[in-house]
């Protein structure tokens, strides 16, 4: 983001809505996917045998319906699912990673520089396009790994955001819905022409109040209380307080506390 508002890169900030991602994993991809990773035989016959006959109803108004075979999906709730879907999307995180995208080039302090294609935190998936070539290569590994894995793309809530001075010399159209004026990555909304660190931080701060107003007449410990640090903590990783702010901060941790 601040690389594309001093101008040293323009292109498209790609946003993938999955559609029932972790309902939709494909059960015969995602064993052999496993393997390739190298969990042992064993482990992954275990896993065979936990989904093995799985089986659904319906429930409408109290009423339900006949069973039936669950052949793909993660199950909902339980502590493995996120890693094994995480397992699911690894071969295609690793693709658009070695592909041939430009990205944006980033110096790491003690280290070597890198370019930075791709961010992702389980099914969020974030792509940065620099040619309309390449926002055309993603779509075609998309629509692949779609093919194998089960996983389909919702192009509709998908988002895009331009980056950069100006118009990117190349568009989208067809591809992806046009460019919007915001985006949201991991609940945290990103702008162009917009002071982001400043709506976000209004918009998190506003929550939190109401979190505070409703908690007040509640007799919590203090360790039920700190429980608001970390909904902050998330925020200022990514958004510098802004100084018009900080009282407001104050104010609800000594409401709070």
């Amino acid at each position: 983001m601040e690389r594309g508002r001093a101008g040293l890169w323009k292109g498209f900030l790609l946003t993938l809505d999955q559609a029932k991602a972790f309902d939709r994993v494909n059960h015969e991809y995602l064993w052999p996917v496993l393997l390739w990773h190298g969990l042992p035989g064993r482990f992954v016959n275990w896993l065979k045998a936990l989904y093995k006959g799985a089986e659904s109803f319906p429930l409408v108004n109290g009423w339900s319906g006949w069973p039936f075979e669950v052949a793909s999906g993660v199950r909902q709730g339980c502590p493995l699912s996120p890693l094994l879907y995480v397992f699911a999307i690894d071969p295609f995180i690793r693709r658009v990673d070695r592909g041939p995208l430009a990205g944006v080039w980033m110096e790491l302090a003690g280290a070597r520089g890198t370019s930075l294609r791709v961010v992702v935190y389980a099914d969020d998936v974030t792509i940065l396009a620099s040619s309309g070539e390449e926002v055309g290569w993603v779509m075609l590994e998309v629509d692949r790994y779609s093919e194998v894995s089960g996983s389909q793309i919702n192009r509709d809530k998908c988002e895009t955001l331009c980056l950069g001075e100006g118009d990117p010399a190349f568009d989208i159209q067809g591809t992806l819905p046009e460019p919007q004026k915001t985006v949201k990555v991991l609940g945290i909304n990103f702008g162009k022409d917009e002071d982001y660190h400043q709506k976000n931080w209004e918009g998190r701060l506003k929550d939190v109040g109401q979190k505070v107003d409703r908690w007040k007449g509640w007799f919590l410990t203090l360790r039920e209380r700190v429980h608001l640090i970390p909904v902050l903590l998330y925020l200022g990783t990514v958004c510098v307080l802004p100084g018009s702010l900080w009282a407001t901060v104050c104010s609800l941790f000594f409401q709070m506390l």
